[in-house]
């Protein structure tokens, strides 16, 4: 058996192996062996050889780790038959912050360990290895997939309407000149959309300063390296036309913005493919294009030369992506019908049917579950006319809690950012007559009302009290309007019998409001009102004065409305609009003495038991009264009891809320 030399016995094992490969097997569990870093750095200037390779490995890729763990396992290889098969070699993978593999270098250098073969993907990052997997692709989505080519109403990709605005990226003229082409009103082609994010800064943008240059060339030296690669990316792959937000937009001018906004769902909908920026994590002054072939070279008796690559996640993994939690992209994914990802180190495939990445040909990753396959327009689609009127509002519903999870730089944008899947959900799923309500539909309208607050993504605050801080535009009854992330109640809830909507003037189906202050919106116009009738208890405020349970949001909401409504302790649970309470203890729900209302909503089966014998909880909104004349009230929250009593208790209001 090798003896390593290694002080304090770090990497034995792993020498070991690396003289018994008789002993790996397709059945070999591994090995692993873990590390603090300031020990493989004190065994590697004690003259250790392996110890060194480790830390000049993981040194390629900063920042330096305060603990490793060193990976030993069988490597697979898979066959054009798509058959795996394990090699004599292992994987030997350094994980911390990130998974580092390393590989036999392809360059000939000497190499004394049985590591595997550098793979496809991680050895040619060049343009056109990259394009012709990605040709390939297309290839077979356009040609076997039916759920992607009978999207966007089955229009051919060549005959599509251009948007109003698209860069031309290869002018008959040949000599590469870019400019921004406005389409004449019928003007039809072939065209591929960017998806990428913006960064802290955008550096080349459309305004009204400079759209008539951008009309007639825009300077190569003015365009950011992620827009370069896109453009480039679409010449290679023979399409003219690429549309990208911040140069097919003109960004200063508000009347252009919303109306492009409105049209996000043909815009990408209707495109060949989207390119997403997946990995420019700083904006589009990123590479689609990294550089990361590293190889080591550690000198000793003998010498020994590996390849370093690091190993990116597929775009399963959001939380690996800081442009896939944005609530813009989140949209754009389910738009669009093609997606080419430019992952950190692989190309990542998205459509209608299938999920490929370079790394295995037979990977086929989850990539928002129940909601990228049911886009089409085939008759077996989630959202078919043939399904269920329950799914389609259960698929809504679903909808909202992933977006509401997502980011945005501008709160304002909550309500425009999910325009473009209103618009698709109205054509896919709707009745003619229903209306979009601001993230509501009125065919569905008491359900979608049983919204609740469940986590804070976006600082600040998010309804305003009693103070004039800003606040999101748009009806207290409507999530559009706070920052949070919402939950929308799934597929089993049943409208309360006891409540009738009787009227509805609704905000503009499908605009983009303007920003307003909590002290420009008058909350007793009757603009934008839902008017209900419905059973409802009457409660008066009461607001803890306990600082201790004013630290904690849960306690000190539920202690509000039990004081409030006169229930006993754990009879109903309220989720509040508000923002959760200071550690002062001076934060209030609503104030002392004001009237407050329990509307019951409907029910919904309690989540976790028994599918064929759930117990209901009894939803209802949780209402301020702002003018008693009028009968104007202000959604505050939403509360749920377990207890069946609630569901037909109170008195018979007529409530318009605002």
């Amino acid at each position: 058996m090798a003896t390593s030399q290694c002080p304090g016995g770090i990497c034995d094992g792993f020498v070991d192996l690396l003289h018994s490969p008789e002993s790996w097997s397709v059945s070999h569990p591994g090995w692993q062996h873990d590390a603090a870093w300031d020990d493989m750095v004190t065994a590697a200037e004690s003259g250790c050889r392996t110890c060194r390779v480790f830390l000049k490995a993981a040194s390629c890729f900063p920042p330096q780790p305060f603990y490793v763990s060193f990976l030993c396992k069988p490597a697979k290889v898979w066959g054009e038959s798509g058959q795996c098969t394990f090699t004599g070699a292992f994987h030997l993978s350094i994980v911390y912050q990130n998974i580092i593999k390393l590989f036999k270098p392809d360059d000939g250098s000497f190499c004394d360990w049985p590591l595997p073969p550098l793979p496809q993907n991680k050895r040619d990052l060049s343009l056109d290895g990259k394009v012709t997997i990605a040709t390939s692709w297309l290839t077979v989505c356009r040609d076997n997939h039916s759920d992607c080519n009978s999207y966007s109403e089955g229009v051919d990709e060549d005959t599509t309407k251009l948007p109003k605005r698209i860069l031309d990226v290869s002018p008959p003229d040949g000599h590469g000149q870019l400019r921004l082409y406005e389409t004449p009103e019928e003007a039809k082609g072939r065209y591929i959309a960017l998806s990428h994010r913006w960064g802290q800064t955008q550096p080349l943008t459309t305004t009204k300063g400079t759209i008539g240059n951008w009309k007639q060339t825009i300077p190569w030296r003015h365009v950011p390296q992620a827009f370069r690669d896109a453009i480039t990316v679409t010449r290679e792959l023979g399409t003219r036309y690429l549309w990208i937000d911040s140069l097919c937009i003109i960004q200063d001018d508000h009347d252009d913005w919303s109306k492009q906004a409105q049209e996000m769902c043909s815009i990408y909908s209707n495109a060949l493919l989207t390119i997403s920026a997946t990995r420019c994590d700083e904006g589009c002054t990123d590479t689609l294009f990294p550089d990361f072939q590293h190889s080591v070279t550690v000198d000793g008796d003998p010498s020994i030369t590996v390849a370093v690559r690091a190993e990116g996640p597929h775009v399963s993994s959001s939380t690996h992506y800081p442009l896939l939690q944005r609530a813009w992209v989140f949209q754009e994914r389910l738009l669009s019908r093609r997606i080419l990802h430019f992952g950190y180190d692989e190309l990542n495939w998205e459509c209608m049917e299938k999920a490929w990445c370079e790394c295995d040909p037979n990977t086929i990753y989850a990539t928002l579950p129940h909601l990228k396959s049911s886009r089409s327009r085939n008759p077996t689609s989630a959202l078919a006319p043939n399904v269920p009127t329950s799914a389609h509002h259960d698929m809504w519903r679903r909808m909202i809690y992933w977006y509401t999870q997502q980011q945005l730089t501008f709160s304002t944008d909550r309500g425009p950012a999910i325009l473009g899947l209103a618009k698709e959900h109205m054509t896919l799923t709707r009745p003619k007559n229903s209306v979009y309500l601001s993230g509501l539909w009125s065919d569905s309208l008491v359900g979608d009302l049983a919204w609740e607050v469940t986590a804070v993504v976006v600082a600040g605050p998010v309804r305003p009290d009693t103070t004039a801080e800003p606040r999101l535009p748009g009806p207290t009854w409507s999530w559009t309007t706070v920052a949070d992330a919402i939950c929308m109640w799934p597929l089993h809830w049943v409208d309360s019998a006891t409540t009738e909507v009787l009227d509805i003037v609704p905000p503009p189906a499908f605009a983009v409001p303007p920003t307003v202050t909590s002290a420009a919106l008058d909350l007793k116009s009757t603009r934008h009102c839902i008017t209900l009738k419905g059973k409802a208890l009457k409660g008066i405020s009461t607001n803890s004065k306990d600082p201790a349970v004013a630290r904690d949001r849960k306690k000190f909401y539920n202690a509000w409305f039990e004081a409030s409504f006169g229930v006993a302790s754990g009879t109903f649970n309220f989720a509040s609009d508000y923002p959760p309470p200071s550690e002062s203890g001076d934060s209030i729900v609503v104030s002392d003495g004001e009237m407050v209302w329990w509307l019951h909503l409907g029910t919904n089966p309690v989540e976790g038991s028994n599918p064929s014998n759930r117990p209901l909880e009894n939803i209802g909104l949780v209402l301020r009264c702002v003018d008693k004349t009028l009968g104007l009230y202000e959604r505050i929250g939403l509360a749920g009891s377990r207890q069946e009593q609630w569901g037909d208790q109170g008195e018979e209001i007529v409530a318009s809320l605002v």
